[in-house]
């Protein structure tokens, strides 16, 4: 189906959407002028559906920097991988944890365990 709808993206050509950034367990992300894709292996998903809810999630905490879903990756008969984008942002660095905390509970969250959040 993601041939036919020209959503599938040979794992070949994936070099194709921008230039390789960091990687890491969950994603291999490529950078682009104005956006990042990061195709996700599903390891700490553990399904699509998994996926799915994280980035709802996401997008609801998060707004500016809400992910679109763009298509999926993978070698034909073997690997299936979902591929997202994100709006780049420029000149972006790594939140502190006292960045992300000061965030988190100004959105009425509480830090309850191993930095897990709950309200």
């Amino acid at each position: 189906m993601a041939k036919d709808q020209g959503f599938w993206i040979p794992m070949m050509d994936v070099f194709n959407l921008g230039v390789p950034g960091p990687s890491g367990n969950e994603n291999d992300t490529y950078v682009g002028e104005k956006v990042i894709y990061k195709v996700n292996n599903l390891l700490n998903s553990g399904s699509i559906v998994g996926l799915l809810r994280k980035i709802l999630m996401h997008n609801i905490l998060f707004p500016d920097t809400a992910y679109s879903f763009y298509g999926f990756a993978g070698f034909d008969g073997r690997t299936i991988q979902p591929v997202i984008v994100q709006p780049r942002i420029a000149d972006s660095h790594p939140a502190t944890k006292i960045m992300i905390d000061t965030y988190m509970a100004a959105l009425g969250f509480e830090e309850t365990a191993n930095t897990r959040f709950g309200m």
